[in-house]
């Protein structure tokens, strides 16, 4: 128990996006840095620690180190130095592409994630996120996913820009193939406590694809045909092999992309398939 440990996505927006307003392509000066912070539970055994990182569009990449019984460590995935002086990007992982994580030990630790981004060269953080690793082994269980707040946001109406995404990681030696509900939601009304519908004629909908073995697959929800912008959703998730997900959402002021407001990590959570 506690030996196997993942996480679906480090965000990181480096490559040239779509300005919403315009349709040309645009590129924000934000740097992201992120951390693993590992501890290992055991006073008493040293943990062998194996880390493997997933990235979109190649071959996973494993970096191995040694943990003491009862001790902390701190991994800045990040080839530039943090602001306690850490500077120690394993091998293996590229901090300029979005990756997710799978730690493997002999011992039992406890892993967790804190990412963030600053703007430009400055060494003030602008927005930070931390999240605790998903526990494996993955089983059965992993196979249908849930969260429950989904949108994105673009209309000329507000100042407020909202890019999100949806990311799975298929950590298995063959491809998974996936299945993804968009639930439409509503709002509660307080007075005559009933929940109306934010667009009464929408119903659920559903997107497939494949995620190829031991990959991240990120899908951008503007590029999903099926989903409405500026309408709620909640989300699920399922496959056929025992997947993560996460969701990240990218947030600007509209039509000024020379960096972002901040971003976050929206939590998906594993739900058993009923009987």
């Amino acid at each position: 128990m506690y030996q196997e440990w993942y996480a679906t996505e480090f965000f990181s927006q480096y490559a040239p996006f779509q300005d919403w307003v315009t349709g040309q392509m645009v590129k924000s000066i934000n740097f992201y840095d992120a951390w693993m912070l590992i501890l290992n539970l055991s006073q008493t055994q040293e943990a062998q620690v194996k880390v493997t990182f997933f990235y979109e569009d190649e071959d996973p990449k494993d970096f191995e180190f040694t943990l003491p019984a009862g001790r902390q460590g701190r991994l800045h995935l990040q080839d530039d130095i943090d602001n306690l002086g850490t500077k120690n990007l394993p091998p293996g992982c590229n901090p300029y592409k979005r990756f997710g994580m799978r730690v493997l030990s002999t011992a039992p630790v406890i892993v967790q994630a804190t990412v963030g981004d600053r703007i430009g060269d400055e060494r003030v953080t602008n927005s930070m996120s931390t999240f605790l690793f998903h526990p494996g082994p993955l089983s059965d269980q992993e196979t249908q996913w849930y969260y429950v707040d989904c949108v994105y946001i673009t209309s000329p109406k507000f100042k407020l820009e909202e890019r999100e995404w949806i990311t799975i990681l298929n950590p298995n030696k063959s491809e998974a193939h996936c299945w993804i509900t968009f639930i439409p939601g509503g709002d509660v009304d307080v007075q005559g406590k009933q929940t109306k519908p934010a667009n009464a004629v929408l119903k659920p909908a559903e997107f497939t694809l494949n995620v190829p073995a031991e990959r991240i697959k990120c899908t951008e929800l503007s590029t999903v045909p099926v989903v409405q912008p500026n309408t709620p959703y909640a989300v699920c998730v399922q496959s056929d092999l025992p997947i993560t997900v996460q969701g990240v959402r990218h947030i600007f002021e509209r039509g000024k992309y020379e960096f972002s407001r901040c971003w976050a990590v929206l939590d998906a959570m594993p739900i058993r398939k009923p009987d």
